[in-house]
């Protein structure tokens, strides 16, 4: 009797360049469109004034909701190639996911405009906000789950250090910019110098703390696969 036994599963192989080309293009071109955006309104103040509510500047307004759907297609990229490497970790990947998916939700939404934190907010401005908090709140939890799965990975071992530095430093971002979002909505407070608030500042610290460690892990997939 001929015994068979099953087919190994097919792991998902990654060609090395497309990693850095498209995941880690993905997540570093939205910030240069954020970047653009706060440049060719010269009369917002990216100090002040959240990345969301430049869909209502004068100039470049498009900027906003496509780099968040760039994100969002490169973090789900990052997010799909990152299961067929990982030993458990379900719950990180689950709540990579939910960031993804949030982010999909806030750039289809717009946010209404700035200064109307006293009136009710539209249904998109709703589903924007809860969206946008939603995925500014999972992202830190996710990198912390996933840097400690990976960090027992001897396949992830030579940038786990980073991943761990950029997860602790995520959630001191999310901290400092939860701080100056309700301090604004109840009268800003903790003005720095000619700004009133600085809550627009500290969510692109919180953004670009994010962006860097999806693309150290974007990195780390490319080195696992390069090695077999």
């Amino acid at each position: 009797m001929v015994s068979i036994s099953p087919a190994p599963r097919e792991s998902r192989s990654i060609e090395p360049a497309t990693v850095p080309g498209s995941i880690v293009g993905g997540l570093i071109l939205p910030l240069a469109g954020f970047a653009v955006a706060d440049w060719i309104n010269p009369g917002w103040s990216p100090a002040e004034t959240m990345i969301s509510y430049y869909v209502h500047a004068p100039r470049g307004g498009w900027l906003i909701p496509l780099g968040v759907l760039v994100l969002a297609a490169a973090s789900g990229t990052l997010t799909w190639l990152a299961a067929a490497y990982t030993r458990g970790g379900r719950a990180g990947l689950a709540l990579l996911g939910a960031w993804t998916a949030a982010l999909v939700v806030g750039g289809v939404f717009p946010a209404d405009p700035p200064g109307r934190w006293d009136q009710p907010p539209s249904t998109a401005g709703a589903l924007h906000g809860v969206a946008a908090l939603l995925a500014f709140a999972v992202l830190p939890v996710a990198a912390v789950v996933l840097s400690r799965v990976w960090r027992r990975d001897p396949r992830w071992r030579p940038i786990a250090g980073g991943l761990s530095v950029l997860a602790a430093l995520s959630v001191v971002a999310f901290v400092l910019f939860m701080v100056t979002f309700f301090d604004v909505q109840g009268g800003p407070a903790l003005g720095v110098g000619p700004w009133a608030t600085v809550t627009g500042l500290a969510e692109r610290l919180m953004v670009w703390t994010y962006v860097g460690w999806l693309a150290l892990a974007a990195c780390g997939l490319r080195r696992i696969d390069r090695e077999g």
